[in-house]
């Protein structure tokens, strides 16, 4: 499930706006492939504190066996490793250095861990054997990294392997392949209880635990925002954003022509609304957030979603009767 959304906030810098987007981009996969994954928490564009130190996680996944962290990069043209795990990205046809972003998730990860265990220690339960045999710590949890580039971006490898680095696209899949790999670790376990580095499976319960206390301590930025280059920028700007539950209509839809609301949506060429009562045809148009976006209607079994990438929005607005 989505259980928490990228904060709304705005720049004009060119750069900070597209990270944006990639976060935005990859925020809209994850809604699409887990939103009804009641075991799977995903919270988006979480910000921690402590001891001075900050971790600015993109997409963090909360699992049965786990963490994922979700490092998101926007790339516009190509990005390269080469055998020395050095990256560079080419912008304007110009070549320059990076810093790894998988080091960059992996510290997260650290920081999450040490994190947890200062703070966040008493939100799963132990049973007397756990207390007995090993008393598990986050440490023994899996915490698996990954990073996603824009779909629009080249990724050259150098002839090595990066299971790591995949486009955003193909990112759920990988996170179910990981999510996979940590219950054949518990089931290990299970065959010898002592193999504490083999994995653990949290309680049921304990996952939503973990992420109202992450949400709950979760310190979004809101002063000004520098560049390095000392040109200072609007700050980011946080909107009030009111969520509307998934199974509530935003708006009624009607007849053109008796005005009855007995409908059902139907396809042709396109998806329309069928009158029930007096046959007559009615075209669906979806407005967005933008003049400039056009969203498209999906099909799942009787429910009818809104969907457009560009605005992050895939959501709800007609279930046919059965």
């Amino acid at each position: 499930m989505i259980y928490k959304n990228v904060d709304p906030k705005e720049s004009n810098d060119k750069f900070i706006k597209a990270g944006l987007a990639a976060e935005k981009q990859m925020a809209f996969y994850l809604k699409r492939a887990f939103s009804d994954k009641e075991d799977i928490f995903v919270l988006n564009d979480i910000r921690l504190e402590r001891d001075g130190e900050v971790a600015q996680i993109d997409h963090l996944i909360i699992h049965s066996y786990g963490f994922i962290i979700v490092e998101s990069k926007s790339v516009s043209s190509k990005v390269s490793v080469n055998k020395h795990a050095e990256w560079k990205r080419v912008y304007n046809n110009k070549e320059s250095g990076m810093r790894s972003p998988i080091q960059q998730a992996k510290i997260q990860a650290s920081f999450l861990t040490a994190y947890l265990e200062a703070k966040g220690n008493t939100l799963f339960k132990k049973s007397i054997i756990d207390k007995v045999i090993a008393n598990p710590k986050y440490e023994y949890y899996k915490f698996d990294v990954l990073v996603a580039i824009s779909d629009t971006g080249i990724i050259e490898r150098d002839n090595i392997n990066l299971p790591e680095v995949l486009k955003a696209d193909a990112v759920p899949d990988q996170i179910l392949e990981l999510i996979s790999n940590g219950k054949k670790d518990m089931l290990k376990s299970l065959v010898n209880p002592f193999a504490i580095s083999e994995g653990y499976r949290f309680r049921s319960d304990t996952i939503k635990k973990i992420a109202d206390f992450l949400i709950g301590t979760h310190k979004p930025i809101r002063q000004q925002h520098k560049e390095a280059s000392t040109i200072q920028e609007k700050p980011l700007v946080y909107k009030k954003k009111i969520e509307t539950p998934l199974n509530i209509d935003k708006k009624v839809y009607i007849c053109t022509k008796c005005k009855s609301k007995n409908l059902e949506v139907a396809y042709g060429r396109n998806y329309y609304f069928k009158c029930l009562d007096c046959a007559n045809n009615i075209p669906i148009k979806h407005t967005c957030n933008t003049p400039n976006c056009k969203p498209k209607t999906r099909k799942s079994k009787l429910q009818f979603f809104k969907v457009c990438e560009a605005c992050s929005i895939d959501e709800l607005f007609w279930e046919n009767k059965p």
